[in-house]
């Protein structure tokens, strides 16, 4: 990634707009042939993994901590009525490698999932459980940045992750093109509206070319809101 100087170059002082410009061509380099970031899918060493069992009833670990399905036949069946919903394709390696991911983000929030979808270019859906765990859960939407400019909502934000330690669910989306983008949205757990997520920031990198990958510069962050009277 290193023989393209100039490209790195001319990746530096760009305005956020013409970067998140530059998006639309990396997001469709990415549906050719994708590069995938070595991610931690968010699996704990005290993680509790789902059996190949029919699972009316859902237990997750307290804390944060994610209930791993490593299986499909192991996905609970109203969960996955939903994934066929929005036609997300899993499958058995895609789920050993990117394990389905169900979890509370705090206490008194409701029961969430992250799953991975296959594809040209991997990306992952979000589910919100009702309080009634057995009924289907909805697909959840998250807040993005428009490559045109300010923000916009998307249901398939890039490939998710979730860290209980830190509450933050990030999302990644990238390319293999030299150059290329790579965009990452992260969402903390507090007080927002989206079971308690809210966008906190947005990065993004250089693809360099035989060198290296470049360090993550911010796009935006959130301030800190003034909204007392």
């Amino acid at each position: 990634m290193g023989a393209h100087v100039s490209a790195r170059r001319c990746g530096r002082g760009k305005p956020a707009i013409a970067i998140l410009a530059a998006l639309h061509t990396a997001t469709t380099a990415a549906a050719q042939n994708p590069a995938i970031p070595d991610l931690d899918p968010g699996e704990p060493p005290t993680a509790l993994t789902a059996p190949a069992a029919d699972h009316d009833t859902i237990q997750v670990p307290s804390g944060g901590q994610p209930f791993v399905v490593t299986r499909v036949d192991g996905i609970p069946p109203q969960l996955k009525a939903a994934i066929d919903r929005t036609n997300c394709n899993v499958t058995d390696s895609l789920v050993a490698q990117f394990p389905v991911l169900i979890f509370r983000p705090a206490d008194g929030r409701r029961l969430m999932a992250v799953v991975s979808c296959s594809g040209p270019a991997p990306d992952s859906r979000a589910f919100l459980f009702d309080q009634q765990l057995e009924t289907e859960p909805s697909p959840m939407t998250f807040p993005v940045v428009a490559p045109t400019g300010g923000f916009s909502a998307s249901n398939q934000p890039g490939l998710m992750s979730w860290e209980a330690h830190t509450r933050t669910l990030t999302a990644w989306r990238g390319s293999d093109q030299c150059p290329g983008l790579e965009l990452r949205h992260t969402y903390r757990q507090g007080s927002g509206e989206l079971n308690g997520f809210a966008l906190s920031k947005v990065e993004h990198r250089l693809l360099r070319c035989m060198a290296p990958e470049s360090d993550w510069q911010t796009l935006w962050q959130s301030p800190v809101w003034n909204l007392q009277p």
